[in-house]
C-alpha cells in the first residue's frame, strides 16, 4: 500500500481543501442519515404516550425530518462534487504526466513493452486511478464515516441489542476480507489480458491491409476470440466472487435483523424497550447493512484502481535510460562530426551490430553509407540520432561527446529522415511543417469563436485558410521544399491539395509520396544535421534523379541555408555519388571507404553493385 500513499500525496495533495470539505459533507451526510431513525423512533415513542402534548411534540419531530430531508440532499450532493471532480483532475494531470513520460522514453523501453500494453495503461489504467481517487474514494471515506456513526447511535439506543447483532456482522465482514483478496488477484490478471487483448487488436488494425491480403480474416479472428474468451471467463470469476459476496452480507444482515426483532420483541413486550428504539435500532441496522452490502459494489473500483495505480506507477518510475548530461550545447552552425572506433551491442544480443566504426564528416560536408542489408546501416544512423545511445566518446559533435549532450537540444539540430517513414493522420501540409514555427502558426491557434459549432467550423476555417494559403504563396519555404522533393504534381492530383487529410499513417499516399513526405519534412526543419536512411528506396529512377539534385543542391545552400552536416544510407550507388566520402559496411565492420571514383576504380564489392545498378537501369 505504500505505492498507492505515495501517489495519494504526489496527486492529491493539492486537492486537499476540496477532500477535507467533502469529507465534512459526508460526516454531515452521514449524521442526518442516523440521526432520522432516531427521529422516527422519538415520534412513536411520544405517540405511544398520547395525549396532546404528544401530539404537539411529534408535529415538531416531523417539521424536523422534512428539514432533514433537504438537508441531506444538500450535503450529499456536494460530498459527491467535491470527491468527484478532483477524481478528474488527477485523471488529467496523470494522463499528462503518462503521455510525456512516454515520450522520453528511449528505444530499448519500447523494445521491451508493446504499443497496446502502453496504450491500455494510458486509458484504462488512468480511468480506473480516477474511480478509485473518485468514486471508490468516497464511498470508503463514506464507510468510515458511516459505520462508526451507525455503532454509536445502536449503542446508544440499546446496549445489549448491539452485542446480539454483532456476531453475524462480523463474520461477514471477514468473509468479504477474504472475498477481497480472491477479487484482486483476479482484477490484477484481467488487466493484464486486457493489456495483451488491446496489443492483439491495434496490431491487427495497423496491418489490416496484409491480413485481407492473404484471406486470413479468419484466423485473425480466431486469435483475437482466444484471447478474448479468456479475458471474458477472468471478468465471469470477478463478477461471481462479487455476486457471492452480497448475498453473504445480506443473510448476516438478516440474522442479525432478526435476533434484533426476537430479543427486542421480548424487551419491548417486557416493557424494557420502548417500541419506538427498537424500530430506531432496526432501521439504523438495515442502513448498516446496506453500507456493508455497498462494498462488494465498491470492491470492484478499488481492486481494479491499486491495480492500474501500480501498472501506472511502473511506467512512471522507468528510467527513461538516458545518461547523465554533461554540457548543454546549441548546435547552430553545421557541426563536425566524428566517429571514434565505434561498436555497439543490442541489448539482447550477443554479436556487436558494428565493430570499431571511425569517420570523420567536415561541417556542411556529406558522408554515404553503402552496405547490403542487415550490415548496420540503419543501427549507425541511430546512434549518429541518439534513438540508441552510443558509448562514451566515440561519437562527436563539434568535438562534444554526444552521450553527455542535452537529447533535447541535439535532436533539435537534426532532421531524420528514417527508412520507414510515419505520417500523422492530419493534412499533408502539417504532416511536412509539424510544430515547426512559420508565419500562419499564430493564427492557427486562435481560439474557436463560434463555439456551438465546434470542431467543424474550425475545420472548415482551417481548410479555406489552407486553399487560400496554396492559391497566395504565403508559405515560401514550404513551397520550396515541395518542389525539392518532387511533390508537386502529387500535391496537385490530391483531392484538396495541402489540406488533404492523409490517413492513418499516410495509408491515402503510395509508399514513394510518403518517403517524399518525409524527406519534405527534413528539409522543411533545415537543421544543422540531415540524416537519411535509405529515402530513395520507393521511388522510381526519374523521381530518384531529381531528388539526387536536390539532395546535392544542398551543398550550395539553394534553400536559403547554409549546407547541413548530412549522412546518406543507400543501397543505390547513384544516390551515393556526390558524397565526400563513403563507408561500405559489411557486417558491422568497415569493408571500404573512399570516394565514389575510387570505390568504383577498386572494383570492390561496391563498384560491383554500381555496374549491375548501371547495367539494370540501362536495360530499362
Amino acid at each position: 500500500m505504500k505505492s498507492v500513499f505515495r501517489f495519494l500525496y504526489r496527486y492529491a495533495r493539492q486537492n486537499i481543501p476540496q477532500y477535507l470539505l467533502g469529507g465534512v459533507m459526508l460526516f454531515a451526510t452521514n449524521w442526518v442519515v442516523v440521526r432520522i431513525p432516531a427521529i422516527i423512533g422519538e415520534t412513536l415513542n411520544v405517540l405511544e404516550a398520547g395525549g396532546p402534548q404528544g401530539l404537539r411534540e411529534s408535529q415538531g419531530l416531523a417539521v424536523e425530518l422534512v428539514v432533514l430531508g433537504l438537508v441531506v440532499i444538500l450535503v450529499r450532493t456536494l460530498s459527491r462534487v467535491l470527491f468527484f471532480n478532483p477524481g478528474r483532475d488527477i485523471e488529467y494531470r496523470l494522463g499528462i504526466d503518462v503521455f510525456g513520460h512516454l515520450l522520453s522514453m528511449q528505444r530499448p523501453f519500447y523494445m521491451k513493452h508493446k504499443v497496446g500494453e502502453l496504450a491500455s495503461i494510458a486509458s484504462n489504467d488512468t480511468t480506473a486511478v480516477r474511480l478509485l481517487v473518485g468514486f471508490a474514494g468516497l464511498q470508503v471515506c463514506n464507510v468510515a464515516v458511516a459505520i462508526p456513526l451507525h455503532l454509536y447511535q445502536m449503542w446508544t439506543t440499546d446496549p445489549t441489542l448491539t452485542l446480539w447483532c454483532f456476531v453475524p456482522v462480523a463474520l461477514g465482514g471477514f468473509y468479504m476480507r477474504w472475498t477481497i483478496k480472491r477479487f484482486f488477484e483476479i482484477i490484477r490478471e484481467s488487466m493484464q489480458l486486457l493489456a495483451r487483448l488491446s496489443d492483439r487488436v491495434l496490431e491487427t488494425y495497423t496491418g489490416i491491409g496484409t491480413v485481407r491480403a492473404h484471406a486470413v480474416e479468419a484466423a485473425a479472428l480466431e486469435r483475437f476470440e482466444e484471447r478474448n474468451h479468456e479475458y471474458l471467463r477472468l471478468q465471469l470469476r470477478a463478477t461471481s466472487v462479487r455476486a457471492f459476496g452480497m448475498p453473504v452480507l445480506g443473510v448476516a444482515g438478516m440474522v442479525a435483523a432478526a435476533i434484533v426483532l426476537w430479543v427486542g420483541g421480548q424487551q419491548v413486550i417486557e416493557g424494557e424497550l420502548p417500541v419506538g428504539s427498537l424500530a430506531t435500532f432496526t432501521s439504523l441496522l438495515l442502513s448498516l447493512v446496506g453500507i456493508l452490502m455497498a462494498l462488494a459494489w465498491v470492491l470492484a473500483a478499488v481492486s481494479r484502481g491499486v491495480v492500474s495505480l501500480r501498472r501506472v506507477e511502473d511506467v512512471l518510475l522507468e528510467p527513461p535510460g538516458l545518461p547523465d548530461v554533461e554540457e548543454r550545447v546549441e548546435l547552430v552552425d553545421p557541426p563536425r562530426v566524428e566517429l571514434r572506433e565505434l561498436s555497439f551491442t543490442y541489448p539482447d544480443d550477443d554479436e556487436p551490430a558494428l565493430h570499431g566504426i571511425s569517420a570523420t564528416i567536415e561541417p556542411g560536408h556529406t558522408l554515404g553509407i553503402f552496405g547490403k542489408t542487415g550490415s548496420g546501416k540503419t543501427t549507425l544512423v541511430n546512434l549518429l540520432a541518439r534513438v540508441h545511445t552510443p558509448p562514451a566518446g566515440t561519437v562527436r559533435f563539434d568535438g562534444h561527446d554526444s552521450a553527455g549532450l542535452d537529447l533535447a537540444s541535439l535532436r533539435a539540430a537534426m532532421a531524420v529522415v528514417p527508412q520507414s517513414p510515419f505520417l500523422f493522420s492530419t493534412t499533408l501540409r502539417e504532416n511536412i511543417r509539424l510544430a515547426e514555427a512559420n508565419p500562419w502558426a499564430e493564427r492557427e491557434r486562435e481560439p474557436d469563436v463560434e463555439s456551438d459549432r465546434g470542431r467543424e467550423a474550425r475545420a472548415d476555417a482551417v481548410e479555406a485558410r489552407d486553399q487560400a494559403r496554396d492559391e497566395t504563396g504565403d508559405d515560401p519555404r514550404l513551397r520550396e521544399v515541395l518542389a525539392a522533393a518532387c511533390l508537386e504534381e502529387d500535391v496537385r492530383q490530391l483531392p484538396q491539395g495541402l489540406a488533404t487529410v492523409v490517413g492513418e499513417r499516410g495509408v491515402m499516399l503510395s509508399g514513394g509520396q510518403r518517403q517524399r513526405a518525409s524527406l519534405a519534412r527534413a528539409l522543411y526543419r533545415a537543421r544543422p544535421v540531415l540524416l537519411l536512411d535509405d529515402v530513395l528506396s520507393a521511388v522510381d529512377q526519374g523521381t530518384e534523379v531529381r531528388l539526387v539534385q536536390a539532395i546535392r543542391n544542398l551543398r550550395g545552400g539553394t534553400l536559403g541555408e547554409r549546407p547541413p552536416t548530412t549522412v546518406i544510407v543507400s543501397h543505390r550507388t547513384s544516390v551515393l555519388e556526390h558524397a565526400d566520402e563513403i563507408l561500405v559496411l559489411e557486417q558491422g565492420r568497415v569493408l571500404e571507404r573512399g570516394t565514389h571514383a575510387e570505390l568504383v576504380a577498386r572494383g570492390g564489392l561496391y563498384a560491383q553493385t554500381h555496374h549491375h545498378q548501371g547495367q539494370e537501369a540501362s536495360d530499362e
